[in-house]
């Protein structure tokens, strides 16, 4: 059996719009991003080609036998769900690890309880949308696993961390190569990439297809400004509204964080 057990959890992708109280919540990070990047599947709508798949490939490894499962909700739910349990499982598939986004809250509170139960140790809820989870809730979800011996992790965005304060988050995202985009260069004596080695990708996949991207380019200005570009060709799908705590959309720190781990890696 693997090491690492992942539960995926999150709403389903579906473009409806809610009816007077009722809310809607997406997993489309968990679904056209974070899965697929584990999955070695075409990430986006065509932006990856074949041959910067099989880079990738001698990259990284295929995370598929380590998913425990699966859980997609549905996308629009009532504001206040009287019977949350009804919506979910008998039992959750054995898992050490849970990562959820986009599910509706009342959902969440009974899934965390539930999944102690099932062996989780790791619960993973990355704020891609501020809406999602507020300062309340990450607080009620933090007591629950204090009281049941789950360390968390709540990142806005996910590609923003580089070290906890676990040990055993840190070896788990250290094992999985992702977290803040990382990368180291070979350049020939006229100053072009010749490799791109990746020792930490954003949990999306985005920077393997701006590392791919690079290759060929020169140092400097010119792998800088391709590295900006691919990262929002990608594209992130992290919300644009602004974030009361940050004062920024989590899109928009994103793109710094993408825009930061280029200007240290390929200043000329």
């Amino acid at each position: 059996m693997e090491k690492y057990r992942l539960l995926l959890a999150a709403g389903k992708d579906d473009p409806i719009f809610p009816p007077p109280f009722y809310c809607r919540y997406s997993g489309e990070y968990i679904i056209r991003k974070f899965l697929p990047n584990l999955t070695f599947n075409k990430m986006g709508k065509g932006c990856i080609s074949s041959e910067c798949l099989e880079y990738k490939k001698s990259q990284v490894k295929d995370f598929t036998p380590n998913i425990a499962g699966l859980i997609f909700f549905p996308t629009v739910l009532p504001e206040i769900l009287d019977e949350p349990e009804s919506y979910l499982p008998d039992e959750l598939p054995e898992h050490n690890v849970l990562i959820a986004a986009g599910v509706h809250p009342d959902l969440l509170v009974d899934l965390l309880k539930r999944a102690k139960k099932a062996g989780c140790k790791v619960f993973i809820a990355p704020k891609e949308d501020p809406k999602w989870i507020d300062k309340y809730l990450e607080s009620k979800l933090k007591k629950i696993c204090e009281e049941c011996g789950i360390e968390y992790l709540f990142p806005k965005p996910f590609c923003s961390v580089k070290k906890t304060v676990s040990k055993l988050i840190d070896d788990f995202l250290t094992e999985f190569k992702m977290g803040m985009p990382e990368y180291r260069v070979e350049v020939d004596k006229k100053g072009y990439i010749t490799g791109v080695e990746v020792i930490r990708s954003a949990p999306c996949g985005a920077t393997y297809f701006v590392a791919y991207g690079l290759l060929g380019k020169r140092m400097g200005e010119e792998a800088i400004n391709t590295a900006n570009r691919l990262w929002h060709a990608y594209p992130c799908i992290a919300s644009n509204a602004v974030d009361g705590e940050t004062g920024d959309s989590v899109m928009h720190l994103a793109a710094h964080i993408n825009l930061k781990a280029a200007e240290k890696n390929l200043r000329a």
